[in-house]
């Protein structure tokens, strides 16, 4: 289940792996800005010898910095959020951030050096899609759609769509399907994710 969202949203992921640069708040308040900072300051493989724990910190690090968490968190669990308690909301937020980490820091070793190009945005209300596009190895170019949303700390991605295909959907459609199939029972969901992810080796 986990696997198959977290390779097709990698791809978009990918070209965000830096050494967390600061940038400015115009950059931060800039949608397009934003996603050519990501694309221009790429590297093109994973630093030799960092460990699993490095890299999932450096995933980790990058994720709550680009990225909404808590809103994708939200999306992915759909009308259940509001019937999950306080205490389940919190505990799935940690293990969909820990599911989504663990999956990028192994897909993105498969990947190589790139080319990255933002092509323009276009507003729609508050948010803003950012396209852009990604050619890897010299194989068939892949059109990454970014959805951004402003927030108390510029703007953030909340969902990134990989040649058409939104990984914020695919996400709520995977887990969702978890909880239907035990009767709308959310701990079940939480059970399922914490067990996945310590078999996939997620570390904190």
């Amino acid at each position: 289940m986990i696997q198959r969202l977290l390779l097709l949203s990698a791809f978009a992921l990918f070209f965000s792996l830096i050494e967390g640069t600061p940038r400015s708040l115009a950059a931060t308040n800039d949608p397009a800005s934003i996603v050519s900072d990501l694309g221009s300051r790429a590297i093109a493989a994973m630093p030799n010898g960092d460990t699993a724990a490095a890299n999932q910190k450096r995933f980790r690090e990058l994720f709550r910095q680009y990225f909404d968490v808590e809103a994708c968190a939200r999306f992915a669990l759909g009308t259940y959020w509001r019937t999950a308690t306080a205490v389940q909301r919190q505990e799935f937020v940690e293990l969909y951030e820990d599911y989504v980490i663990v999956g990028y820091s192994t897909a993105l070793r498969a990947l190589g050096g790139a080319s990255f190009e933002v092509l323009g945005s276009q507003s729609d209300g508050e948010a803003v899609t950012v396209s852009s596009r990604v050619q890897i190895n010299g194989g068939a170019a892949i059109r990454v759609n970014w959805r951004l949303n402003p927030t108390n700390h510029g703007y953030k991605v909340t969902d990134v769509l990989v040649n058409g295909i939104s990984t914020a959907s695919t996400q709520h459609s995977e887990l969702v399907s978890v909880i239907q199939r035990h009767n709308g029972h959310v701990p079940s969901l939480l059970v399922a994710m914490r067990e996945k992810n310590a078999s996939n080796g997620i570390l904190r």
